[in-house]
């Protein structure tokens, strides 16, 4: 049997005899389709991740959770660097810059 499989979703759907990918447009996401003819393929083409607010397990592409919204990240991005430490001085630079400029700016039209 042949599956039609989202690139975005992961959802799924067997074609029947008389179907071909070219009766479907794409998913109801938006996502483009694939065929795979195994339905044991369809696993390993989409990895998938598990909402920590509700459960449900979505693919590592989404954004959100379908069931309940909830913001999704990926365990690979979770592991990576924390961004907090990397632009710490950064912000600090920021944070005077913006000061000092605002000092100047009332300063000249006060």
């Amino acid at each position: 049997m042949k599956y039609l499989v989202c690139e975005i979703c992961g959802g799924y759907y067997q074609l029947m005899d008389e179907e071909s990918i070219n009766d479907f447009d794409s998913c109801q996401c938006g996502g483009k389709l694939y065929i795979v003819e195994k339905k044991d393929e369809i696993e390993i083409q989409s990895p998938k991740i598990t909402c920590k607010n509700c459960g449900k397990v979505v693919t590592v592409e989404t954004a959100f959770c379908s069931a309940c919204g909830q913001i999704l990240i990926p365990a690979k991005e979770v592991l990576g660097t924390n961004r907090s430490e990397t632009f710490k001085p950064i912000g600090i630079l920021a944070g005077v810059t913006f000061i000092l400029v605002s000092i100047v700016l009332l300063g000249l039209f006060v």
